[in-house]
């Protein structure tokens, strides 16, 4: 059995690596025109991940990018917007939002052998309730404080806030991937004819 753990645990290691390029390619996909203004990687990507890297328990090293995933995944966000847009004062709450949406993600604890539906399920309300969180945040908050009044910021963050919610669509094949994780190949005896002889089983 501990075989099997260790497995599924050096998996994991690469959806938490492959998450933290997710988060980094994000904006430069923007940049690049191949992703729509509201259509982001971001939060999904930390919202899911997020979910489980705490169920993936290790100490040391691996513990430690578990744990910090979202901080580690958003260094290239930061960067980024640095060196695009130079310093900008609603970047205290972008990113602090983005924290929030990492934050959701890590308080979910999320069971990767857990059925997809309810897994599914699951990321999708913590998701969608991290985009609502965060453009509440950013756009209505931040906004009214740095830029417009508060209506102002509110009628004009409602239709950001729908596109947004598209972003939606990459849950689903996150955590299909995180499904196909935990898929391995386990040993079972199988009744064949008058005798019983091993199998495996995924």
């Amino acid at each position: 059995m501990g075989s099997v753990e260790e497995l599924v645990r050096r998996r994991f290691r690469l959806l938490v690596l492959l998450g933290m390029v997710l988060v980094g390619l994000s904006k430069w996909l923007y940049l690049s025109g191949l992703l729509l203004p509201n259509l982001e990687l971001v939060i999904p990507t930390l919202v899911v991940v997020g979910s489980f890297a705490p169920s993936l328990g290790e100490e040391g090293g691996w513990g430690r990018v578990n744990r910090y995933f979202g901080v580690l995944a958003l260094l290239a966000v930061f960067l980024t917007d640095l060196w695009v847009w130079g310093w900008r004062p609603i970047y205290l709450f972008t990113w602090s939002g983005f924290l929030l949406a990492w934050g959701l993600g890590l308080r979910s604890r999320l069971s990767p052998f857990s059925s997809f539906p309810s897994l599914l399920g699951s990321s999708l309300i913590t998701t969608a309730a991290a985009i609502l969180l965060f453009d509440l945040w950013t756009g209505v908050v931040g906004w009214s404080l740095l830029h417009a009044p508060l209506w102002v910021a509110f009628l004009g963050q409602v239709p950001f806030t729908l596109r947004h919610l598209s972003s939606l669509l990459f849950v689903p094949p996150l955590v299909g991937a995180v499904k196909l994780l935990v898929r391995v190949p386990v040993g079972v005896a199988v009744r064949a004819g008058g005798g019983i002889r091993s199998g495996v089983r995924s």
